[in-house]
């Protein structure tokens, strides 16, 4: 049984648009169930409350999955808080789950990348996300793999099982411990990783990933990803008058379609791919980043 695909909506009707017809050109779609859950309006926001409604009255049309179902918050929950609701909801029922936000498209070969590797490793406890995000990568000579692990998990469409998302600590409730490990989380996962987590702490930021990525972190585990990106982001793709002309998240997009997926058997880190991976979070590329947006953009 393919796992369900949770899409977390908001306000922008065209982008959710492109997200759906970009799964629907995945097979395996036809045979998903699909869950999307539509974040309220904020008070304070002109024109906002008829953005969500275009969004309401699309999601309840969607045709081509194997079955479809909605939620409509009346108030605004807030990203963070509507995908821990979310996820947590529709996760404990099926035991697994693909999580995707509404502007990002897909590879064909999305769904079956996400299934197999959801498949292969569920019973293997040190894995604990599958995502189908990647930056750009530069391959060892000999590497055979279509995917290799790393340690900070992508939010960009992921997905993982019931029992590593129930293991999370979404409040943060030993917080006199975990404000300790500031210097080992920012080496684990990259320069802005703690500064995200107090943010979360002290009520400014709202980060579900972050909270997710610490948990994975505390465990010792690791994240899948594909060696060519599934998934592209909608904003950088050069279209649209507010699209980011430079952004260091702009990757290779797989176009291929190819559906024997090589994974890789042993679960640990092959240390050219992670070096490659997780220059794009230190603070150099970061600062660099800001600076080219700026220029750029």
């Amino acid at each position: 049984m393919f796992a369900p695909i949770i899409i977390f909506a908001f306000n922008r009707p065209n982008a959710l648009m492109n997200t759906v017809q970009s799964l629907l050109q995945n097979e395996e779609a036809k045979d998903s169930d699909l869950y999307v859950y539509v974040d309220g309006p904020r008070n304070d926001k002109s024109g906002e409350k008829e953005q969500v409604k275009l969004v309401q009255e699309y999601v309840k049309n969607i045709k081509g999955f194997k079955s479809l179902h909605y939620t409509f918050s009346e108030k605004n929950k807030g990203l963070g808080n509507s995908i821990i609701q979310g996820v947590t909801q529709i996760i404990n029922k099926y035991g697994k789950a693909i999580v995707l936000e509404d502007d990002l498209v897909f590879a064909t070969n999305f769904l079956a990348y996400m299934n197999q590797g959801l498949d292969l490793y569920e019973r293997e406890s040190k894995v604990f996300s599958v995502c189908g995000y990647s930056n750009k990568v530069n391959v060892p000579k000999g590497y055979e793999y279509d995917a290799y692990f790393c340690t900070r998990s992508s939010s960009w469409g992921w997905g993982t099982w019931a029992d590593r998302w129930n293991s999370v600590d979404w409040k943060l409730r030993d917080w006199d411990n975990y404000s300790k490990l500031g210097k080992a989380f920012n080496k684990w996962g990259g320069s802005d990783c703690f500064r995200m987590l107090r943010s979360v702490k002290e009520g400014w930021g709202n980060s579900w990933a972050i909270r997710f990525c610490f948990s994975q972190f505390l465990q010792d585990k690791l994240s899948l990803f594909p060696i060519i990106s599934k998934v592209k982001n909608d904003g950088f793709d050069g279209k649209g008058t507010n699209c980011k002309k430079w952004s260091r998240f702009k990757t290779e997009f797989d176009t291929n379609g190819n559906k024997n997926i090589n994974f890789p058997y042993k679960i640990k880190l092959n240390m050219s791919l992670y070096k490659s991976a997780m220059a794009y979070n230190t603070i150099f590329i970061r600062l660099y980043s800001r600076l080219m947006y700026f220029i750029y953009n």
